[in-house]
């Protein structure tokens, strides 16, 4: 009698674990996208601040001030990291800003 319970249970059983494992393995993918994703993220980010240093620093050694130096170092970004532009979509206005805020750290 347990036998032919057991036989009878068996689909059903294998189909819930299969369905467990569908779910853990989808869990896992979107867990490894969102993390690879945020990885490439900071790797832009790092990208676009390290050339907006870049930058203040020749616009301060050129004895750039004020708005043309701002604009030397908003040209430098978008021409030495354009795939970190495109990819985090800044504002020109948040761009600016970090060149302000760069050139006023390397003053």
């Amino acid at each position: 009698m347990l036998d032919t319970v057991i036989a009878a249970l068996m689909p059903h059983v294998l189909e819930i674990l299969g369905l467990v494992l569908t779910l853990l393995i989808g869990w896992a993918a979107k867990r490894f996208r969102d993390w690879t994703g945020i990885q490439i993220e900071e790797k832009h980010q790092r990208a676009l601040h390290q050339a907006a240093m870049t930058a203040a620093t020749a616009a301060i050694a050129r004895g750039m001030e004020g708005e043309k130096a701002v604009e030397f170092v908003d040209g430098y970004i978008h021409a030495s990291v354009p795939d970190a532009v495109a990819a985090l979509k800044p504002s020109a206005g948040v761009v600016l800003e970090i060149a302000r805020s760069k050139l006023a750290y390397s003053s």
